[in-house]
């Protein structure tokens, strides 16, 4: 049997544990197999009937694969696919890959060898869900189905990304504390019949957490207005010239509350941008829920569930009848309890939006788009992963 050259596959994991990966790539292969070798999961072989090896190489570093997953990202987003749903979700997916695995394996000429190995590499890939690329960068999903190619290609009409349970329960300790919040919460999620993964974690562990300072947060609430506010002006068409009109509100802006040199990186590059593209109006306008749970978290404002979109005149009527001073004096920061409930509730609203998205339940009780704002300041609130800079706030979604 003569060698020609080495072929080679790449799986990427979407699924929770790879514990006993080497014994179980040998169950895998079956009777084409002899035994495995190698002293870990890491780096192992499995020896085929042929005396040929079946090269594992398993990277399960979350720095070097969060960089992989992004140079995928980036290559598949220029792929010409007409169904532009499926590759956004594609993309999703693959930026939610934990772990890659290198296989690599001597070809012949023998095709029938060939498909008994891409057949154990399958077989791995549905054990432990993982997707299958090929050189010629076609990714495979688990069930053998073509998810995406640089070429556009696809076989899903619809396609909702797998959630690696860790991302869901990672495995961390949770004092009593915040193992009395995750029940309570659980069981308001229950009561409106919304969908909850069992034995689901805290995100804000009350130990770890870290509650901005009074004006910290008074100056976020103003920075989210104000780019809020620039997309109620772009996207309203009530204004012949918006960048003028603008101007003149953002001026008002800073006479109340001195020059706005605490926006973020990505607020004050959306202001000065005088032709924003329509996802940026959009995601900024969604903001004005964010200025609501921050006013909220300083006693300003009430919150209820989140399926109606707060009232931007409301807000506006907190921000404009009032200066930094009169702000500062009317503002008390809520107790820390009570932001770490409200965050963790939230943090299983947007869950349960992610199974009810994958799972293709409607949802009555909350808006999937207003949960996603609100955890999103919640997170920021009550500094989960000891993140304070708001264009980074974390959000498992």
């Amino acid at each position: 049997m003569s060698e020609t050259k080495q072929a080679n596959v790449t799986l990427y994991c979407a699924g929770s544990s790879l514990k006993g990966l080497k014994d179980k790539a040998l169950s895998m292969f079956g009777r084409n197999a002899i035994g495995a070798e190698g002293e870990n999961d890491r780096e192992f072989s499995i020896k085929l009937q042929d005396n040929t090896l079946v090269k594992f190489s398993v990277m399960a570093r979350p720095d070097v694969v969060m960089q992989q997953n992004a140079g995928m990202a980036n290559f598949f987003a220029k792929a010409p696919m007409k169904n532009v749903a499926v590759k956004q979700a594609a993309i999703q997916q693959i930026n939610m890959f934990t772990a890659i695995i290198g296989i690599t394996f001597p070809l012949t000429e023998d095709r029938n060898r060939t498909n008994a190995i891409i057949g154990g590499v399958y077989n791995i890939a549905k054990a432990i869900t993982a997707f299958v690329l090929y050189p010629t960068m076609e990714l495979f999903h688990p069930d053998g189905k073509l998810l995406i190619s640089s070429k556009g290609d696809t076989d899903y009409p619809e396609y909702y990304p797998i959630m690696c349970r860790e991302m869901v329960m990672p495995n961390v300790e949770m004092s009593e504390a915040d193992k009395a919040r995750a029940a309570k919460n659980n069981e308001i999620l229950k009561s409106k019949g919304l969908p909850c993964p069992d034995g689901m974690p805290v995100s804000a562990f009350e130990e770890k957490s870290a509650i901005p300072e009074k004006e910290t947060m008074v100056k976020r609430a103003i920075a989210i207005f104000a780019s809020a506010v620039k997309s109620e002006v772009y996207g309203s068409g009530a204004y012949e010239n918006p960048e003028e009109k603008l101007d003149e509100l953002l001026d008002a802006l800073e006479n109340r509350y001195g020059k706005l040199d605490f926006l973020s990186k990505e607020e004050r590059a959306y202001i000065d941008n005088p032709a924003p593209a329509t996802p940026d109006v959009n995601k900024f306008g969604w903001r004005y829920e964010c200025c609501a749970v921050i006013l909220w978290a300083l006693k300003l404002l009430d919150l209820n569930e989140p399926d109606e979109i707060v009232d931007a005149a409301t807000l506006g009527e907190i921000i404009w009848s009032n200066d930094m001073n009169s702000l500062m004096e009317k503002a008390e920061l809520r107790e820390k309890t009570e932001l770490l409930d409200k965050q963790d509730l939230l943090h299983r609203y947007d869950w349960a939006c992610i199974e009810a998205k994958i799972k293709k339940i409607q949802l009555s009780q909350i808006s999937p788009e207003i949960v996603v704002e609100w955890h999103y300041a919640l997170n920021w609130l009550t500094g989960v992963e000891g993140v304070t800079d708001w264009d980074k706030v974390p959000r498992k979604a």
